[in-house]
């Protein structure tokens, strides 16, 4: 009977990791983080775009305030390495920052994103590594910042088409 119960355990299969975490947005979908399905909200979205030459670049959009909703959409480079997606904390110099689903003239954005390089002066250029746990239908985003794990940057994630509507909103 130990041996029945210790081969099952062998099988076990420990949380789905994806293999490519990059596969879904290879045919255009987009990550959706701390998502409402019903209402197609997202806190933040991201997006990938893949260079012949390999570069692979990130493109997300936050949501820094609720009311009147503001974003900031940068965009980074990435690999991924080892199962996860990494890339240096950056592209908040050249972030694009808009009220409402405007983007603000740059008079308007240059000192709003100078507060957020100020605020996040200690983190930009750090080495952010994600990688994806499937949960039933969702994935679990796990972080490391600079190889330390950030269980307060851990977030739940949602694969969605491009087509389907979802947004950036509080």
């Amino acid at each position: 009977m130990l041996a029945l119960l210790l081969a099952v355990a062998a099988q076990a299969a420990p949380p789905a990791v994806a293999a490519d975490p990059l596969a879904p947005a290879r045919i255009g979908d987009l990550q959706c983080y701390g998502p409402d399905p019903v209402r197609k909200t997202c806190r933040a979205m991201g997006g990938y775009s893949f260079g012949a030459d390999g570069e692979i670049l990130n493109k997300a959009e936050v949501l820094l305030q609720n009311a009147p909703p503001v974003t900031m959409t940068t965009v980074a480079p990435v690999t991924v390495r080892d199962g996860a997606v990494c890339g240096p904390l950056s592209g908040v110099d050249k972030a694009q920052i808009a009220v409402r689903g405007h983007r603000l003239p740059e008079p308007e954005a240059a000192p709003i994103r100078a507060q957020l390089q100020e605020s996040m002066a200690t983190v930009l250029g750090k080495e952010v590594c994600t990688t994806y746990r499937r949960s039933g239908d969702w994935w679990i985003a796990e972080v490391t910042m600079d190889g330390v794990a950030r269980p307060d940057m851990q977030d739940t994630v949602l694969w969605v088409p491009a087509s389907a509507g979802y947004t950036v909103q509080p």
